[in-house]
């Protein structure tokens, strides 16, 4: 009860921000599970059960982006009720996709595949990771943004760039680490830099790593259910 009500609260903190147009808005779940508001459009990653109890407090939502399977990115009864609220569109790794099929129908539900195709008014990439299993990686984009989740993936060589990257660094994952997100972020040669998944002094370790090669770029490692506002200009 005391975790629900404190999701509440920091949802309702979240959608009380109005990012311009070069801002996004953050609210850090845990584990890789960020939701995001940027270009007018709401996105949440990986939720898992982050969200269990408080899911009719998300106000609004325009998609869902699971990278794959595991307990701490993916839970059933908690992605059902977040599309029974929300009538998001879900795109979904394969084994998560085959789980969602019984109650997203065929027009909101997306099959996370490598390549290039389109969800509505946006633009998504996959490219397959690498992880214990199959997982899918999502650059999102419009016109005036681009957006990178790496899930909690090993490195993986990315065929294109983001103004914003949100890079996994490690703990509990068995394949992330601030090496490795440092890897993606000179491939995505980003304006910003998310650090999640993974534990304090990993962040701090990217962030250090990030301030050696890729000076310019800004570094945030948020904290856990607290709403912010940040520029990618």
């Amino acid at each position: 009860m005391v975790r629900e009500m404190g999701s509440k609260v920091a949802l309702d903190e979240f959608y009380g921000l109005t990012p311009s147009e070069k801002e996004i808005s953050l609210l850090y779940l845990g584990y890789s599970g960020v939701l995001v508001g940027i270009g007018g459009k709401y996105v949440l990653f990986d939720p898992a059960d982050m969200l269990k109890g408080a899911e009719e407090s998300l106000k609004e939502l325009y998609a869902v982006f699971y990278t794959h399977g595991h307990y701490d990115h993916f839970h059933l009864d908690s992605a059902k009720r977040i599309f029974e609220v929300t009538n998001a569109f879900f795109i979904a790794e394969e084994s998560v996709y085959d789980e969602i099929r019984g109650f997203v129908p065929d027009n909101k539900r997306f099959l996370a595949r490598v390549g290039e195709f389109r969800v509505g008014e946006l633009n998504v990439s996959v490219v397959e990771g690498l992880h214990v299993g199959k997982i899918m990686l999502f650059r999102i984009s419009s016109d005036t943004w681009s957006l990178f989740h790496g899930g909690d993936s090993n490195y993986v060589p990315l065929p294109f760039g983001a103004d914003i990257a949100i890079l996994p660094t490690g703990r509990p994952s068995p394949t992330a680490s601030p090496e490795a997100a440092l890897k993606m972020a000179l491939d995505l040669k980003p304006k910003v830099v998310i650090a999640v998944h993974g534990s304090d002094a990993q962040h701090k370790a990217l962030q250090k790593l990030l301030s050696e090669r890729l000076p310019e770029v800004k570094f945030l490692a948020p904290e856990q259910m607290a709403p912010t506002k940040l520029s990618f200009k």
